[in-house]
């Protein structure tokens, strides 16, 4: 693992003082902050309002003791359990129509976005012809290229995670889990809906990779980031 990063609150304790709750993508969050006042968006359907901003606090972390499980799943509902497919250092591929401006806190957080295909992104490729692939670390390191401000712009599948050397050297103890992760705020405009969020399936995975030269190849790399299994 790369030098400590600066991490000055146990994950435990940040989740206690910001009230973060379990997210169904993976990971904590508490809402911090809805803009009251609503604009047409031109991102939802039949131009449908949305608060003009929404911003949240994010936490990934490596899940020490005192951190919240998921929530449990009442066995009688109809409903799928959202919580599922759940972890507390890695998220699920994801993508909201609007766009989000990430702002880093504390840790590090690696990001992998792949471009969607039409209707929900304008289906970018790479010189080989794959769907086009960004990897972005938020962090301090300015030396090594992380980021403290990430934009992802709506037509982005996203995922984010503690990085694996992270989450190994927690597992071995060469590194102190309780800070270990990444606390960051989203800000989105329009705000965020529900409606305007989809997660990417198994099937989906294999229909954004289809036709693609190393479509098998990148089904196996990213499968353990979907909702489904």
């Amino acid at each position: 693992m790369p030098q400590q990063y600066h991490y000055p609150q146990a994950n435990e304790e940040l989740i206690r003082h910001y009230k973060l709750e379990p997210h169904p993508e993976g990971g904590y969050y508490a809402v911090t902050f809805v803009m009251e006042k609503k604009m047409k968006s031109p991102f939802a359907s039949d131009d449908e309002e949305r608060n003009i901003a929404t911003c949240i606090y994010y936490l990934l972390c490596h899940k020490s003791p005192g951190c919240p499980d998921r929530p449990s799943h009442t066995d009688d509902s109809d409903e799928p359990d959202p919580f599922k497919i759940w972890s507390s250092d890695i998220g699920v591929l994801h993508l909201n129509k609007s766009s989000t401006m990430h702002v880093h806190h504390a840790g590090r957080s690696k990001y992998t976005l792949i471009s969607a295909k039409a209707p929900l992104g304008k289906g970018l490729v790479d010189k080989t012809g794959d769907p086009l692939t960004k990897m972005i670390v938020m962090g301090d390191d300015i030396a090594k290229g992380e980021v403290r401000q990430l934009l992802v712009e709506g037509g982005w599948w996203k995922v984010s995670e503690v990085p694996e050397e992270d989450r190994e050297a927690a597992e071995n103890g060469s590194a102190d889990g309780s800070r270990v992760g990444a606390l960051i705020s989203e800000v989105v405009t329009p705000g965020f809906h529900w409606n305007d969020h989809t997660y990417l399936n198994q099937a989906k995975l294999r229909e954004l990779f289809a036709g693609c030269p190393r479509a098998e190849e990148l089904y196996e790399k990213y499968k353990k980031y979907v909702k489904e299994q």
